[in-house]
């Protein structure tokens, strides 16, 4: 038999989050016409460690684009993205596997829970990829669920669960191997309004606590004004608002 993998400790909370300075940075896509549709267009813009960033804009103006470059889930087109001491742009892709395992924390509108997993293993499943024993992952995951009042809930599917509920759960996961960077991708779109002040006071005390930067994009005026400093995306650039 093989040795057993080394197991990866949880890495330590940032004490100040990661700034984050992107130059230049532009993205395109080619539509089903042929048509060349540019959707960032040369951004200049920095974040300090620890700010919490909205970013506003209509639908298909770019801010997943943008959120899916900082989190590493969409290859550099043009430009140059810096988070902490990473140059995003020159990772390869087991290294971009990495950041977004080490450095990222994702909140998505549809939850991205797995249907199969119950909540508790939805939790865990953050720090099973990261090489976390289970004697370790299973505590932390109970106590993250407990922060987020879903205590009596761990053992309970996606589809058991409310829309608010799911929302928490995705929550705990994104904080559960202590982020520097947390990207919340419309997180109350789909939440009645209770849902969503609980959700967004969630994420704002995971990030101040945890010392996160926090970049959240939005539609929602009410959520952007919790925000440090607010930027608006419209036709593929950044003025602030």
């Amino acid at each position: 038999m093989g040795a057993e993998p080394e197991e990866q400790p949880v890495p330590d909370a940032q004490s100040h989050g990661a700034e984050v300075t992107a130059v230049g940075l532009g993205h395109r896509y080619v539509s089903p016409t042929g048509a060349d549709l540019v959707v960032l267009d040369d951004l200049d813009f920095a974040l300090r460690a620890g700010e919490h960033l909205a970013i506003s804009g209509r639908s298909g103006a770019g801010k997943t684009t943008l959120l899916a470059l900082l989190g590493g889930l969409e290859r550099l087109q043009r430009g140059v993205l810096r988070v902490g001491d990473v140059d995003v742009g020159t990772l390869d892709l087991d290294d971009l596997a990495a950041y977004r395992r080490e450095t990222v924390g994702f909140v998505f509108q549809h939850f991205g829970l797995i249907d199969s997993l119950t909540a508790l293993e939805n939790v865990e499943l953050a720090m099973t990829i990261a090489g976390l024993a289970p004697q370790r992952r299973r505590p932390r995951a109970h106590a993250l669920l407990d922060r987020v009042g879903l205590a009596e809930r761990a053992d309970h599917r996606p589809n058991a669960l409310s829309g608010g509920e799911r929302q928490r759960v995705a929550i705990a996961r994104a904080v559960v191997n202590n982020p520097s960077l947390i990207l919340a991708d419309e997180p109350s779109g789909n939440l009645d309004v209770e849902s969503t002040a609980l959700v967004l006071d969630l994420l704002d005390s995971f990030a101040s606590e945890g010392a996160c930067t926090f970049v959240i994009a939005t539609h929602d005026p009410a959520v952007s004004m919790r925000a440090d400093r607010r930027l608006h995306l419209e036709h593929g650039t950044l003025t602030t608002t």
